[in-house]
């Protein structure tokens, strides 16, 4: 069962701990590090309700290219994914731009992450990665 944790006008993070998976939804633009202060909390939050093993859902169909000054709050937001036992991500992009933005920083961070032009295909590519419930 899907339950909201937070919702935004920059992001928005759910959970359905019934399959262990995390939904995160990244929106528009952020204009600064201030203005999305609260994203890490909130993920950490929500990850106090997964289970090690967990799969991570993340739509980005609706950002836009953040400033090079956010790379940091995105590394230190996949830190924290991984060392809470992130099993695997499925990314859903539209855009060639955030495509290549998102996929360079989970290249430093060694996220596991596979990027996907839409829902279906990520949400069918997690289920297959053995994140039934145990």
């Amino acid at each position: 069962m899907m339950q909201n944790i937070v919702q935004d006008q920059y992001f928005e993070i759910a959970i359905d701990t019934t399959i262990n998976r995390l939904y995160l939804k990244l929106i528009g633009f952020w204009p600064s590090a201030e203005a999305v202060a609260h994203y890490v909390p909130a993920l950490e939050k929500a990850l106090s309700n997964v289970r090690s093993g967990y799969t991570l859902l993340t739509d980005l169909r609706e950002m836009k290219t953040h400033p090079a000054e956010l790379k940091q709050i995105h590394i230190e937001a996949q830190d924290l994914l991984i060392k809470k036992g992130l099993l695997q991500t499925a990314e859903i992009v539209s855009s060639s731009f955030v495509e290549f933005q998102t996929d360079a920083i989970s290249k430093n961070t060694n996220m596991p992450l596979k990027q996907f032009q839409n829902e279906e295909d990520a949400v069918a590519f997690l289920n297959e990665s053995g994140n039934e419930v145990r």
